[in-house]
């Protein structure tokens, strides 16, 4: 006799979280849990899940801000991708049938899909995704945030740069510390260039006219006071059983600050670098012996050091990568993407939409 899998009940704890089994669906996994709970017979479907229908069930939820009723099940496991689209989207986005076989092994953020969806609208930035190698959710925001005036330009520079999120937001420091420039004016200056090598050279001319950053940041960021003291850095270092001694000679040059925070009995060394005259920017924030703070700890101090004028370094990450590219040979271009981490691609033949 067999008995059928979806006979059995589903079990559901919600005292502990979902196994590493669920670990791709992300934020959609408790609906997907949900689904099977009250109605077991999908849960052969939800085992058998292709890559492909995963991620149109993630632009499916992703669009559906409320649930529809009992027929979101038959539509989302079994539905033909025309009527999943046309129930979720109210249409089929051109070029999704493509970009959703080089979407990662994993479900992208709610606001990805919601993201792509608007930017296949684009012509530019569907001829940018018809020729990607893959897509992920720094992809997304990149494209979204960069102005689409240096699209062109800039996203032939994709192979060189790790991630191009935090470009806008670079380019609105940019013009901030230059005193003079909107962050519109910066824009429509960069695109007179129109090719990827003028835009990098360009960028790296706007930057190296900005002014020199103060030799050092403040003395005192709100609960925070700068260590200038190397034996204080020596003998912080050695009570937390941390790495500060290291850093006692970038201090004395003048490449680095630490401080210490102190407030409610919470303790952390941040660490605050320049990055040549783009200026200082909060680097590491650790507690002793090297321990993570938590996120709203994280942001307490990331909010009293921006106060002061000290933004996170992960703003001018962007930037300060494509920069580095300026006067760079095309080969030593694609070493350097390398080196620095670009994701390898999945070499995976993926079925059509059921």
């Amino acid at each position: 006799m067999t008995t059928r899998l979806a006979e059995f009940p589903v079990p559901y704890s919600t005292d502990k979280p979902p196994g590493f089994l669920l670990e791709p669906f992300r934020w959609a996994t408790p609906r997907l849990i949900a689904i099977v709970r009250d109605q077991p017979g999908y849960l052969p479907d939800l085992i058998d899940l292709s890559h492909t229908r995963m991620h149109l069930i993630g632009v499916a939820l992703g669009h559906l801000q409320t649930d529809p009723g009992t027929d979101l099940a038959e539509i989302l496991f079994r539905g033909p991708a025309e009527t999943l689209l046309e129930f979720s989207v109210g249409r089929q986005p051109p070029g999704l049938k493509r970009a959703v076989r080089i979407m990662p092994n994993y479900m992208m953020e709610a606001e990805s899909y919601r993201a792509l969806v608007r930017l296949l609208d684009e012509p530019q930035a569907a001829r940018f995704f018809h020729h990607a190698p893959e897509i992920r959710d720094s992809t997304i925001r990149a494209m979204s945030g960069v102005p689409v005036e240096l699209r062109s330009a800039l996203f032939c520079l994709q192979e060189n740069i790790v991630d191009m999120s935090s470009f806008s937001e670079g380019l609105r420091h940019i013009a901030r510390r230059s005193g003079r420039l909107t962050f519109d004016g910066l824009v429509a200056e960069l695109a007179r260039a129109r090719q990827p090598q003028q835009l990098v050279a360009r960028l790296k001319s706007f930057v190296d006219t900005l002014p020199l950053p103060d030799a050092l940041p403040p003395a005192r960021v709100h609960h925070a006071t700068r260590i200038d003291s190397g034996r204080q850095l020596r003998e912080l270092g050695k009570k937390w059983g941390n790495c500060l001694e290291s850093y006692v000679w970038n201090v004395e040059h003048g490449q680095c600050a630490i401080y210490l925070w102190r407030h409610a009995g919470f303790q952390a060394a941040c660490s605050v670098t320049r990055s040549g005259r783009l200026g200082w920017f909060l680097d590491q924030i650790k507690g002793p012996e090297n321990a993570d703070v938590t996120p709203s700890e994280e942001e307490t101090i990331q909010a009293a050091f921006r106060a002061a004028g000290i933004l996170p370094e992960s703003v001018i990450g962007s930037i300060a990568q494509i920069v580095a590219l300026d006067g760079l040979p095309r080969r030593r271009r694609r070493h350097l993407a390398r080196v620095r981490g670009l994701p390898v691609r999945d070499e995976i033949t993926l079925p059509d939409p059921a």
